[in-house]
């Protein structure tokens, strides 16, 4: 009787603060249809994990503290616990995670079964808006959360309540309670389903009963707080600044390359330079382009189609992924023909990327009463990043770059090629008085520059977010000015893919 209570009050989901007109979309679906949904052996042993899941965390408390613990780590920079880091934790029982999630499963689950065909499966602490509920503020005394299923063949949401009932809830609706999410890391691949994992340069994560685990790129490592992304600062390093007034203010008509007096020391001055490596290429900022609605809802889908709402509103059910994860890929065109792709990546807070604006009502009858959010309004924001590229040196890479955007859904990859006709200098030769080779001469110098074909290898994620691409050359102005009034400020550079734009320039990193 509790549970048709329970099934009773959710299916009042939207009354409290739902007009007539929208009260039917608002709905969670009748669990007779979710029990007529087609649905693959993976999807089925993950519903059968998370209420194995559900049961085991009402019963222990250390279990609900192991969860928050583990969170707080951010060993992949989002409140998230790989399940294969904890599978043999033991627990005040004696048993172990693994062991109790069998325990309280049916039909004969084991864990071991599920984590063969999605190793990176994870619990992801959702921070939900306006404070409502984290990691860092779970109450894991009295507060047992909801139990979320994320998807990538769907925008609508499972949810495990503590009742053990199982039910879909809109895909613009944000819980304001506390809700577990059961999803597949974005961040971490291992060796059963990442064909190229040995060549991954990145960090390992774990090595456990036979299976591997590497973060794609170690812009994610966090496990040892060494490499944590720092904001970029609003002044610009002198050096720029000093590149900038010379070709800009004192050589006017001459059109020089700033990145010359950056990385070699050039100016019409002093004409010949070695290479300095005490600058290299970093993505310092990123923001979306265009209606904000519409950016929100290309990067927030999960399945690739994009999302319509008849009453207007947005799709917010990329909550159950956590923060954006974006992939940055560098094709670089090397000298000695080999070539290939730099792989970098950053995360970013959805309420750092764009303002978002909520409305908050609640639903269902006293028995199982919540409170939910809806967006209602997005606008654009940029935010500042930190992503290393390359130390630009043309000795060994040709004068232009091709820069990548993607917002990452799967981390599974496959190999296509990019050729490009680019340009190399050939400017250099040996001095004998430092003992090493110098760039002869302002922008290619006296000699012509030599154009080849270059064909690269790039990797390809089917699933993610495309933002676009641009050419970044080493000819283009890294400083543009100052702007405002009293208090001026620097302006740089950004370069538009019409998805989305960012800033590429040197950072001082030595």
């Amino acid at each position: 009787m509790k549970n048709y209570f329970i099934f009773l009050g959710l299916l009042f989901f939207g009354l409290n603060s739902c007009s007539k007109d929208d009260f039917e979309s608002t709905l969670p679906v009748d669990n007779k249809i979710l029990e007529n949904s087609i649905k693959d052996e993976k999807s089925v042993l993950i519903e059968k994990f998370g209420f194995s899941f559900m049961s085991s965390i009402k019963q222990s408390p250390n279990l609900r503290k192991l969860i928050k613990d583990e969170a707080l780590k951010m060993f992949d920079k989002d409140y998230e616990v790989l399940i294969f880091s904890i599978k043999d934790v033991v627990l005040e029982t004696g048993e172990t995670f693994e062991t109790i999630i069998n325990r309280n499963a049916k039909d004969g689950f084991e864990l071991l079964n599920l984590l063969k065909i999605e190793p990176t499966l994870t619990i992801l602490v959702p921070e939900l808006p306006l404070g409502s509920f984290s990691a860092k503020t779970w109450d894991i005394i009295n507060e047992i959360p909801a139990i979320a299923i994320g998807s990538n063949a769907s925008n609508e949401i499972q949810m495990i309540t503590p009742e053990n009932e199982l039910v879909i809830i809109p895909n613009d609706a944000i819980p304001g309670f506390p809700v577990l999410v059961i999803k597949k890391n974005e961040r971490v691949v291992s060796n059963l389903e990442y064909s190229d994992f040995e060549k991954l340069k990145s960090k390992t994560v774990l090595e456990k009963n036979g299976i591997d685990f590497k973060f794609w790129s170690n812009n994610f490592d966090n496990i040892n707080k060494n490499n944590e992304v720092k904001s970029t600062t609003l002044f610009l390093d002198q050096k720029l600044i000093d590149a900038y007034t010379i070709y800009e203010q004192q050589y006017v008509g001459l059109n020089g390359w700033q990145r010359d007096y950056i990385y070699y020391d050039i100016d019409p001055s002093n004409p010949n330079g070695a290479f300095k490596y005490t600058f290299q290429e970093h993505l310092t900022s990123f923001g979306m382009l265009g209606d904000a609605i519409n950016a929100y809802n290309k990067i927030s889908d999960q399945t690739g189609d994009p999302f319509f709402n008849n009453n207007n509103r947005i799709n917010t059910s990329h909550w159950t992924d956590g923060y954006y994860e974006f992939k940055v890929r560098t094709i670089v065109n090397s000298t000695n023909g080999l070539g290939g792709e730099i792989i970098g990546g950053f995360t970013v807070v959805p309420d750092d990327l764009f303002s978002l604006v909520y409305e908050t009502y609640t639903t269902g009858l006293w028995i199982w009463q919540k409170t939910w959010y809806r967006l209602v309004s997005i606008s654009n924001k940029t935010v500042s990043v930190n992503v290393p590229i390359i130390n630009w040196n043309l000795d060994e890479f040709s004068s232009s770059i091709k820069i990548e955007i993607e917002e990452v859904d799967l981390a599974t990859t496959t190999i296509t090629t990019d050729s490009r006709v680019v340009k190399f200098a050939t400017n250099f030769e040996f001095s004998p008085s430092i003992g090493e080779k110098v760039k002869v001469g302002l922008k290619f110098g006296a000699s012509l520059e030599t154009t080849l074909t270059n064909i690269v290898q790039k990797s390809f994620t089917q699933g993610n977010d495309p933002l676009g691409e641009v050419i970044v050359n080493f000819a283009d102005k890294v400083v543009l000015g100052q702007s405002g009034g009293i208090l001026k400020r620097w302006t740089t550079r950004n370069y538009s893919t019409g998805n989305c734009t960012f800033c590429i320039m040197p950072k001082r990193v030595q």
